[in-house]
């Protein structure tokens, strides 16, 4: 009896035990000098270290050991959580502003990454060529144990890029004008180059981007550089001038596949929802612009044709369609912008740190207002999202 309560015990700890994983990072001496860095969050609370010295974060569930302290590898971090997203970058250590600025140096080093969990190893990365002063490796789910590959490099650390794409064809668009403000209401001007790209170099704080385009309805995006001073990347679908409802929808690298829902009246009669699967003309127009499935969008819908009634629309996860305990979608930093008679009505942005993959934004009445839902849920089937 004695040796069964004892075995329930060890069984009861061991389910209570958090997860530890451990990132390892190694590379070539005599070709370069690297520096890991990690940011995550928890929660509410987000942190983020170097792997330069001993330190820890998130309560001490984020730590790092400190370069030169374990035999492991050059610099070795630990997470003892079940719960929460990192993200692993690296950069050289002498490749900044101040000093050496050649952006071969984190390739020549060949940096090597290896991901454990729970003393096993899930990942081992080899950073492949590239050039850059920064690269983006992967971002870990410490609930799903899931290691997501992203590697990217970035021409210097603490920028924004942008890209602006036209919201019903997904083109580049080049000569868009894009105004930078800062905390002190300084401004700064640049435009997009061929590819629809711009780039500004910033500080650490919030910054306000206002994007215009002749022949286009100007919008604007809010943007922080954290305390992590990593890049950050912003997708900017501008649309063509139109006096009917268009529904733009954006997001980042993650997920892939973000599916946009609008339910509501037909003017030929019934009900419609239209959604990638359910593409069908009303009154001689597809409202389903543009279905996008490889990250970023945009996903655009149009009411060329409106109906007395009231209009709901969605965002669908369909990457993570069968999880019922993703944060994915409240992670993917999506936005849904509203314009209708030449400007923007409405905007919105995915509620943060909530579990579900659908996440219903707003309603249109049959005075043609809009209502704000913002809610997110898990569904079984797309086809039920109303």
């Amino acid at each position: 009896m004695k040796l069964k309560f004892i075995i329930v015990l060890i069984i009861i700890n061991s389910l209570l035990l958090a997860a530890e994983y451990q990132i390892n990072l190694s590379w070539d001496e005599f070709e370069g000098e690297c520096n890991g860095l990690i940011s995550g969050s928890i929660g509410e609370e987000h942190a983020f270290l170097s792997g330069g010295g001993a330190a820890e974060a998130l309560d001490g569930k984020l730590i790092s050991v400190g370069e030169g302290m374990s035999t492991d590898a050059q610099q070795v971090f630990k997470i003892n959580s079940d719960e929460g997203y990192f993200t692993f970058w690296i950069k050289d250590k002498f490749a900044d502003d101040d000093m050496n600025s050649d952006p071969t140096l984190i390739s020549m080093s060949k940096p090597m990454i290896s991901v454990f969990k729970d003393g096993e190893l899930i990942d081992l990365i080899k950073v492949p060529q590239g050039s850059g002063l920064a690269c983006k490796v992967f971002t870990l789910d410490a609930a799903e144990g899931e290691v997501d590959r992203e590697i990217k490099y970035y021409p210097k650390s603490r920028i924004i890029v942008g890209s602006i794409v036209d919201a019903v064809t997904g083109d580049p668009l080049k000569e868009a004008k894009i105004s930078i403000t800062d905390y002190m209401k300084q401004t700064r001007q640049t435009i997009t180059d061929e590819t629809g790209i711009f780039i500004f170099e910033v500080e650490i704080g919030q910054y306000k981007l206002d994007i215009s385009k002749e022949g286009y309805i100007s919008t604007y995006a809010n943007v922080r550089m954290g305390a992590d001073e990593m890049p950050r990347e912003i997708v900017c679908a501008l649309s063509p001038e139109i006096k009917e409802f268009r529904i733009v929808l954006t997001w980042g690298s993650r997920p892939r596949d973000l599916d946009a829902h609008l339910s509501g009246p037909n003017p030929e009669g019934g009900d419609f929802h239209i959604w990638y699967r359910n593409r069908y003309s009303i009154g001689g127009k597809d409202f389903l612009d543009r279905d996008d499935m490889d990250k970023y969008g945009p996903e655009t819908v149009t009411i060329y044709k409106s109906a007395v009634g009231n209009y709901r629309y969605s965002v669908h996860d369909y990457t993570n369609r069968n999880s019922k305990r993703s944060k994915n979608l409240s992670r993917s930093n999506a936005q849904v912008f509203v314009y209708g008679q030449n400007k923007l009505l409405a905007s919105f942005e995915v509620p943060h740190n909530f579990r579900g993959n659908c996440w219903h934004v707003f309603e249109i009445n049959e005075k043609h207002a809009i209502i704000p839902i913002n809610k997110i849920e898990y569904v079984k089937d797309a086809i039920s999202i109303h």
